[in-house]
């Protein structure tokens, strides 16, 4: 199949024309072995979608880890009223991405 430019979601190597994230990849892992925060802030098109995607099927290659992939688009806005609701709707969302991740 010949390799195409993608500008919507994550890009696959063997579909899309992509720059290397393998260092990149390798450094974020790294980060998470140290126990280190990181942060992803760029652009569109910078692959932080595809670098997340990637990162998350390393994580779970390996049984020391459990990548719950959360989503905060689209929640109403009664988490805002208080403490006490974000941490409701929080605790809501990270139980229905855990079961969905081990299911």
């Amino acid at each position: 199949m010949k390799k195409e430019f993608n500008i919507t979601g994550i890009c696959y190597p063997h579909l899309h024309y992509m720059m290397d994230y393998s260092a990149k990849l390798a450094s974020i892992l790294d980060m998470v072995e140290r126990g280190r925060y990181f942060i992803i802030n760029r652009p569109r098109q910078y692959g932080k979608t595809t670098t997340l995607y990637f990162l998350a099927e390393a994580l779970g290659a390996s049984a020391e880890y459990l990548p719950i992939d959360m989503n905060f688009q689209g929640i109403d806005e009664q988490w805002h009223e208080s403490d006490g609701a974000f941490a409701r709707m929080f605790l809501d969302q990270l139980q229905k991405a855990v079961k969905f991740a081990i299911c």
